[in-house]
């Protein structure tokens, strides 16, 4: 069985991508790591390959046909929805990671887990999650359950396996949901499609944080937000607190938009430029 991790990056976000490498290496230095290119100006993030040790992804006509599923939601190529690559990728089991986090932990935990999920993500079940996924309308709909609903997951970080949602899968249940777009927060771009497709799937699916919820078992580490207070850090480090939960990644979702378009520094810039400034920028 072939293990693997996926991000996506493109050029735009190239000092993200570099602080992501940085802190994945430091506590992953030796599963597979493959670039799914967001966009095709990927030329900088790529010559990063050596020093990183990871490779990129080889088979465009899938990233096209991704392209062309955002467009039917969109209007437009979202780079968001080449995720759904994935299932059609090399490694039998993975995890992809979004690039604008910092990564402080090993993600080996997630694969045994893997024997009894089909999918796990980082972050679900969380009450005023929902509208980052659906707006009010669904609830009405009654196209999904509450329960459906509810699951409303983070699609920053998800576990699973190769052909669970392949084309053939994603191609058979488009028009479905094409039609709850009306119903999706689709600022949010591919989540609420991830979100139909794995509730839908009628596979066992859950997150860390449920895991550890149901579990009481605070030794699983966890995503933080980074636009939340996440606690102390320390020399690239989240300091966990007694008897807390470890941090697994730091996610600045939404973060580097609101500062493009303010001009400031993201919260807690000081762990973020931490693994930025860990490699000379090219």
């Amino acid at each position: 069985m072939r293990r693997g991790v996926y991000f996506l990056a493109n050029d735009t976000v190239y000092e993200q991508a570099v602080a992501f490498l940085s802190s994945f290496r430091r506590f992953n230095p030796t599963i597979p790591l493959r670039l799914v290119p967001f966009a095709d100006n990927v030329e900088r993030v790529a010559a990063l390959a050596s020093r990183f040790s990871f490779d990129v992804w080889q088979r465009p006509e899938l990233l096209r046909e991704c392209d062309d599923i955002s467009k039917r939601f969109h209007g437009e190529v979202a780079g968001q929805y080449r995720k759904l690559a994935m299932w059609s990728g090399e490694f039998d089991e993975f995890v992809y990671i979004d690039c604008d986090t910092v990564v402080l932990h090993s993600i080996d935990l997630v694969f045994p887990h893997l024997a009894n999920f089909d999918f796990i993500v980082s972050n679900s079940n969380v009450p005023d999650a929902r509208r980052w996924v659906w707006r009010d309308s669904i609830l009405r709909a009654r196209a999904l359950s509450p329960r459906q609903i509810s699951f409303a997951a983070n699609t920053g970080f998800v576990g699973s396996k190769r052909g669970l949602l392949d084309m053939d899968t994603v191609r058979a249940k488009l028009d479905r949901a094409l039609a709850l777009a009306p119903h999706m927060e689709l600022l949010c771009r591919e989540q609420p499609l991830l979100n139909y497709l794995i509730v839908t799937s009628g596979r066992p699916h859950t997150s860390l944080l449920a895991m550890m919820v149901v579990s009481g078992d605070m030794s699983i580490p966890l995503e933080r937000w980074g636009g939340a207070d996440i606690g102390v850090v320390r020399d690239g480090q989240v300091v966990t607190p007694e008897g807390g939960s470890p941090t697994l990644l730091v996610h600045w979702a939404g973060e580097f938009q609101k500062v493009r378009s303010e001009s400031g520094r993201i919260p807690h810039h000081e762990l973020w430029s931490y693994y930025r400034d860990l490699v000379p920028q090219a």
